[in-house]
């Protein structure tokens, strides 16, 4: 998201914020990556997903686009490497290719985020129908850009009191006034799919179900909407 500000939209005075959230995305994503080759019981057939290509399946798109994108982030944070090897060439060339890495991490980020809620979409007997919805690849790829601006805001904060340099507030308020729109906007399509089912009345009924749906409803959109 800050990338695209900055690069495809020439917001420049989201810049100085940029490096250390695409260096938290890197990170981020290499665990989540060490966590997989935990979570997948049979890590060493991970190159199955690269030679064994599947066109029907979800996790395939999914498996891909988080390879390119991790691939994508190392390239982005190389030139802060290349500075301080000083291989200036290799740096001219990051450079040159900066547009195009940063239209391809936005492309594949957008793909991979909401693949993962396109993932649910082959079990709708499994969910209940506050969760289901043929919107949820819509639903996943939005909250991860109030996350991702989320995120960046608190390592902002950590990194500034780690190293002992000021806080980019004003460039901070303006992402937390953005943060308020997307949630604002996550809020109503969600009420307005439930409300399409024709189930807003049953929200407030005391189940456990209704009861979890105000739960998430409140600590991950109403409470941070008044916290920004």
């Amino acid at each position: 998201t800050l990338c695209g500000l900055v690069y495809l939209f020439n917001l420049k005075r989201y810049k100085a914020i940029v490096r250390p959230a695409v260096l938290t995305a890197f990170l981020g994503y290499m665990l989540v990556i060490v966590g997989l080759m935990f979570d997948l019981g049979r890590p060493w057939s991970i190159w199955h997903a690269i030679i064994m290509w599947n066109h029907h399946s979800v996790m395939f798109e999914v498996a891909w686009c988080v390879m390119l994108y991790t691939t994508v982030l190392a390239l982005e944070f190389s030139p802060i490497v290349f500075e301080r090897l000083r291989m200036k060439r290799a740096r001219r060339i990051i450079h040159a290719i900066t547009i195009p890495l940063v239209i391809a991490g936005v492309l594949l980020s957008m793909l991979h985020q909401s693949s993962l809620g396109s993932l649910y979409l082959i079990i709708p007997e499994k969910m209940h129908a506050f969760w289901y919805s043929p919107m949820l690849p819509v639903f996943f790829f939005v909250s991860a850009l109030a996350v991702g601006i989320g995120m960046t805001i608190v390592e902002s904060y950590l990194s500034a009191r780690a190293f002992q340099r000021t806080l980019e507030t004003p460039l901070l308020r303006e992402l937390a006034r953005i943060m308020i729109g997307i949630l604002a906007v996550y809020a109503t399509m969600r009420l307005l799919d439930i409300g399409g089912k024709g189930m807003l009345g049953t929200i407030f009924n005391g189940t456990l179900e209704s009861n979890m749906l105000l739960l998430e409803m409140m600590l991950f959109v109403v409470v941070p909407f008044v916290l920004f």
